[in-house]
């Protein structure tokens, strides 16, 4: 019965002991988080929504900042805006810090949060695209890591980063043809406005290279279906000029 059971000082279920079980847990908990969010429809979890989602990790003492858009205009993120500029939901960049390493240069980790994605004024084709709600599944891998992580309480510096949007073809939407500055400076030519991942990424890489230096970066994206061409559904694709960071 619940309440005569005493907990042993030294928990050992199938060789696991307590510590091992806590870690499974946080793990486990950050990968429910990670397909929670991926399940959502994109009425329900909107850019807004992610970024309130994604600072209740505050409670397991992760520090998160939420930049709107008057303060990515303020950085010169005109790629991550341009894509969002069509929709009536206002883009956020998100930034989830877990800094328990003393001074060493943290691990990042990059999201592509694009909640819905239309294709923009380049369209894409109606069947299928009611799975382009889950094309924020990059934000939702780092959500779900910087849960694990603080929930395991580890002794590490890891910085998460997801720039959350959403691609409408809206009046005010970006044409193809436009041309957008980024955080670096850049000048970048939209041909085609369902090609938006990689400007929502740049600005959100930039910022994070230049704010905390980190030590390496891992940049999480659902960017192409033709990565399903050479791997299938068995392997994800992965790619790094670093074979050390890979293995």
């Amino acid at each position: 019965e619940a309440d005569r059971f005493t907990p042993p000082k030294s928990l050992s279920v199938l060789g696991l002991e307590l510590a091992d079980l806590n870690k499974a847990e946080a793990l486990y908990s950050g990968i429910k988080l990670a397909r929670d969010l991926v399940n959502e429809p994109a009425n329900i979890l909107t850019p807004p929504e992610f970024a309130q989602r994604a600072s209740k990790l505050a409670e397991l003492g992760v520090e998160v900042e939420v930049l709107g858009e008057k303060e990515m205009a303020e950085l010169g993120m005109g790629a991550l805006l341009g894509v969002g500029q069509g929709s009536e939901l206002e883009s956020h960049l998100v930034v989830m810090k877990w800094m328990k390493g003393g001074d060493e240069a943290p691990l990042a980790f990059v999201g592509k949060g694009v909640c819905f994605d239309t294709g923009g004024i380049s369209i894409k084709p109606a069947s299928g695209m009611e799975e382009m709600t889950m094309d924020m599944g990059g934000a939702a891998a780092v959500t779900g890591a910087m849960h694990a992580i603080a929930a395991s309480n580890l002794t590490c510096n890891v910085v998460g980063v997801i720039g959350l949007v959403e691609n409408m073809p809206d009046g005010r939407a970006q044409r193809p043809g436009d041309v957008v500055t980024s955080m670096s400076g850049q000048t970048i030519e939209v041909l085609n406005t369902d090609a938006e991942g990689r400007l929502v990424l740049c600005d959100a890489l930039t910022f994070t290279k230049e704010r905390y230096q980190p030590s390496a970066i891992v940049d999480l994206a659902t960017l192409t279906g033709a990565i399903l061409v050479s791997p299938g559904h068995e392997y994800a694709g992965l790619f790094s000029v670093a074979d050390s960071l890979v293995a």
